[in-house]
């Protein structure tokens, strides 16, 4: 890229300079004159090179000044064309497009003031997490190899349309310029379509930036274990999640139920799964997939029979065919048998499977696994009682766990609880947001997260749970909002009581509705507010009240006892116009707390 200009600077240097040094000729009496001023001479080669031809300027030339312009015009039209045929060749290069396109993505993201995401790997799975992330108001920057996926990515519609640049995510340096170092980055997703590239990104982030959590999806149990070792923080294997799941919904179906709940998409509507049965089951597809279900049904005590036609032979295979023919069917025992799983690799064959089966017996619990999105429409015309779709498996955990690192923890906690008490929570959850996956999101009692509360802790207040579910606008009431784990250090409280005393550095993994959240932020970063959840009197007090009183904590009015909850989603609209409103009356009839 240099040498072209370096040779146009060195022609006109060279022609000016000459033309410069030329004895000119007086144009009045024809005498010898004195040369041209080197200004006068970079003029005259700068239009002649550029063959605007303003003729003889300042005066007449004499044959030598002709003879040496005529060799300035035909080496500066060599090398201004031997340079512009080097830059074009130049700007049609594919590795200069793409280190254009790294600058500008580089540029972008370094413009990013706000927490986000590195998402690597944009398929159907990777299109499900950004779409998940920016439902959830999350920034997130893209890698993607594939330049097709991309434009498609573009095309689709974001509140912020996302940075992104074709890359091989794998790359250390990438992984840096796409902001891995960067204090905003809140964790990186590996979901490209291999399991090398995903440990290698895990290892890459590992290595490079330990404090950023690192996401991977992996087919291969050997793989997985291999990113243990090098400290990945979640690996989600969706075969052998389903086939867990299930099996856990078999033998504990209260604790598959309060799952669910918990790692559903915020505000989206819950989907009513049937409880599958025990009993005879039947298994057609013996893939990584069917080896993982079997595997699990038979570790919850499930009789089962595989059908499977290219793994006949093989230990655990009972019959050959594809299950797609009755007699296939009827070979397993469909008459005694309770629920079937469809686990093949097509879409179109698992479907034939399970519409032949429920000919052959209607009340029969079948379980279809769907490999493409595009076949939806199919799949939504059977009437399926679970549906297994490994993208979506993938997304909801990676949401879940990357947007609310405590929810992690407290998913391990889960099988601790019995199957009435699972219920009971799952009762309680349910009601905070009806008909709707309730909030997950976690806090961290610290001064840049609740200033407010800090204050207060530090001046030796007691804030209690049942003050983190107050209401900001009538503390009589709670908010809709549950306390699922408190972490201290390196202990665990689970579903703390309202008596259990907050203390700074605490962790909080919290459920509710999405106004109970706003109200909350509300008490935590308002003084006059906090004051009024605290003591029940409402107070005025500017920034400098508040400094002088620091070192003296609010005597604490203990709080009414527990009466309804705040009206459920459809009511939020309303319950948010009452705050916003200053003369008006909050939630309860109850004038506003002031805020200031």
């Amino acid at each position: 890229m240099r040498f072209p200009f370096l040779l146009i600077i060195g022609v006109y240097t060279f022609c000016a300079a000459g033309l410069a040094l030329i004895p000119g000729t007086d144009p009045a009496t024809g005498e010898p004159g004195s040369p041209m001023s080197l200004f006068d001479a970079f003029y005259v080669v700068s239009f002649t090179s550029t063959t605007i031809g303003f003729g003889e300027v300042p005066h007449p030339y004499n044959a030598m000044q002709r003879m040496w312009l005529t060799g300035t015009i035909y080496i500066s039209v060599a090398a201004w064309s031997y340079s512009l045929v080097n830059v074009l060749a130049l700007l049609q290069d594919k590795g200069f497009q793409n280190a254009v396109r790294i600058a500008n993505f580089t540029r972008h993201v370094n413009q990013i003031r706000s927490p986000f995401y590195i998402v690597c790997g944009i398929g159907e799975t990777g299109r499900m997490v950004c779409h998940g992330l920016d439902h959830l108001g999350l920034r997130f920057v893209v890698l993607e190899i594939n330049d097709e996926r991309l434009q498609e990515l573009r095309m689709e519609d974001f509140s912020v349309d996302p940075p992104s640049v074709r890359a091989d995510a794998k790359d250390p340096t990438l992984l840096r310029q796409a902001g891995l170092m960067n204090p905003n980055c809140r964790g990186v997703v590996a979901l490209t379509d291999d399991d090398p590239t995903n440990q290698a990104i895990a290892v890459n982030v590992r290595l490079l930036a330990p404090r950023v959590p690192v996401l991977a999806r992996i087919r291969d149990t050997e793989t997985e274990t291999h990113i243990g070792v090098f400290g990945g923080d979640l690996v989600i294997n969706p075969f052998e999640q389903f086939a867990e799941s299930l099996a856990a919904a078999i033998t504990a179906p209260e604790r598959y139920r309060l799952r669910n709940l918990i790692t559903g998409l915020p505000g989206s509507v819950i989907t009513v799964i049937d409880p599958p049965p025990k009993g005879h089951w039947i298994m057609c597809g013996y893939g990584r997939f069917g080896h993982m279900m079997a595997e699990e049904l038979r570790s919850v005590g499930m009789s089962l029979t595989v059908i499977d036609e290219l793994h006949f032979g093989d230990p655990g295979v009972d019959i050959k065919g594809s299950g797609s023919k009755s007699e296939d069917l009827k070979a397993a025992g469909i008459d005694t048998a309770v629920g079937l799983v469809a686990g093949n690799a097509s879409d179109p064959k698992n479907l034939s499977i399970a519409v032949t089966a429920r000919a052959l017996k209607h009340d029969l619990y079948v379980v279809v696994r769907q490999n493409q999105m595009k076949n939806t429409p199919l799949i939504d015309a059977f009437d399926e009682n679970l549906l297994m779709v490994p993208s979506q498996i993938v997304a909801r955990e990676f949401l879940a766990r990357i947007t609310t690192p405590l929810l992690n923890r407290f998913l391990r906690l889960i099988p601790q609880h019995n199957e009435a008490e699972c219920a009971d929570l799952h009762r309680r959850l349910s009601s905070l947001n009806p008909g709707h996956y309730p909030e997950i999101w976690d806090l961290t009692i610290k001064l840049s997260r609740a200033p407010a509360l800090m204050d207060l802790v530090n001046a030796g207040g007691r804030f209690t749970v049942g003050h983190l579910r107050a209401d900001p606008f009538n503390r009589g009431r709670r908010l809709a909002m549950v306390v699922l784990l408190v972490r201290r250090a390196n202990k665990n409280i689970q579903l703390p009581d309202d008596d259990f005393v907050l203390r700074s550095g605490d962790r909080i993994l919290l459920a509710g509705s999405l106004t109970a959240k706003r109200h909350l932020d509300l008490i935590l970063r308002n003084a006059n507010t906090l004051n009024y959840v605290m003591t029940g009197q409402e107070s005025n007090g500017g920034t400098v009240w508040r400094w002088l009183t620091r070192n003296h904590p609010p005597a604490i009015v203990p709080l009414p006892g527990e009466s309804e909850c705040l009206p459920p989603l459809e009511h939020e609209t309303e319950s948010l116009e009452a705050a916003s409103d200053p003369d008006g009356e909050g939630a309860g009839g109850k004038a506003d707390p002031p805020v200031g």
